[in-house]
């Protein structure tokens, strides 16, 4: 395991020994937060490997859950912890939590496991409070009602939708270089020059090979960084990428408002870190709404 992965101590003020450890659980697809209290003392934090619901029932699983288990300083007295790909009350749900709880020595009953979206909607809202959208490499609009049950709109995955995330940002980086190559110009824009930092030029065989290189969304969404830049530079695809972007969100929370009535907003997720201008662009769309983010791992073991 890097440096990087290894525990965080915090330094707090002293607290009784005899307060229990608390471990919250923020897993994912390209790491896994975690933080431990005593108490309400932030008592350490880090980051290991990624793991989710998959990953989590594959061979890898095992030396995931050691990660972050030899990672800990100490064993937790109980845990919440959120895994994407999971749906609560779920076999998968009762396989994982069983997993988890054997791994970091608990009994069953001291670990909640929960779908990450869950957990992410719990770290902003108490359930039938508000609309929750949350847009990382992907982006959905999350709504939990007061009797448990679930209002969503997106969150299909890139291949149908995830409009306003990461990867939709990367993607439409490349089609307004493409479109400069297809005019037969030579991209110099800022957004040019952004990109090719990431993808190490925008002729089209490099960025042929960085987009069809390896599968999946991630390494397209890794472009949304270099849009945020471009875009506080004035680059007018990259400031036009933002606008798109917040309307996309906007229709999310719309749509799921449309199911529950009106309700408070709340926009939050990585891709929303691109840039200042992402979040002015939002409250143009949605006056009225909040763009706040949340220490899920925090949040979960504060629950624990």
């Amino acid at each position: 395991m890097s440096s990087a992965q290894k525990a965080a101590p915090v330094t707090t003020s002293a607290a009784a020994p005899s307060f229990p450890l608390r471990l919250g659980v923020d897993a994912g697809g390209s790491g896994t937060k975690w933080a431990l209290l005593r108490g309400e003392d932030v008592l350490a934090r880090g980051v290991t490997p990624p793991l989710t619901a998959l990953v989590l029932a594959s061979p890898e699983g095992a030396a995931r859950l050691a990660a972050l288990q030899d990672a800990l300083p100490a064993r937790p007295d109980s845990a919440v912890v959120g895994l994407p790909g999971l749906s609560a009350g779920t076999d998968a749900a009762g396989a994982a939590q069983a997993r988890l709880a054997a791994a970091l020595g608990l009994e069953p009953g001291r670990l909640q496991v929960m779908g990450d979206l869950d957990l992410a909607y719990r770290a902003h809202f108490q359930p039938g409070e508000g609309v929750l959208v949350y847009a990382g490499t992907g982006s959905i609009a999350y709504h939990v009602t007061e009797a448990g049950q679930i209002v969503r709109a997106g969150g299909r995955g890139y291949r149908i939708g995830d409009d306003g995330g990461g990867f939709s940002v990367g993607r439409a980086a490349l089609r307004a270089l493409t479109d400069e190559l297809d005019l037969g110009r030579v991209p110099g824009s800022a957004l040019a020059r952004e990109v090719a930092g990431v993808t190490g030029g925008v002729d089209w065989e490099t960025l042929r090979a960085f987009a069809y290189g390896k599968p999946g969304a991630a390494e397209i969404a890794r472009l949304a960084p270099a849009v945020g830049r471009a875009a506080d530079a004035g680059d007018p695809d990259a400031l036009d990428i933002v606008q798109e972007m917040a309307r996309a969100l906007a229709e999310l929370a719309a749509r799921v408002q449309a199911q529950t009535g009106p309700l408070p907003v709340r926009f939050a997720g990585g891709a929303l870190k691109i840039s200042p201008l992402v979040g002015a662009a939002l409250l143009q769309q949605w006056s009225d709404a909040e763009v706040r983010q949340a220490d899920h791992a925090l949040a979960a073991a504060q629950f624990a």
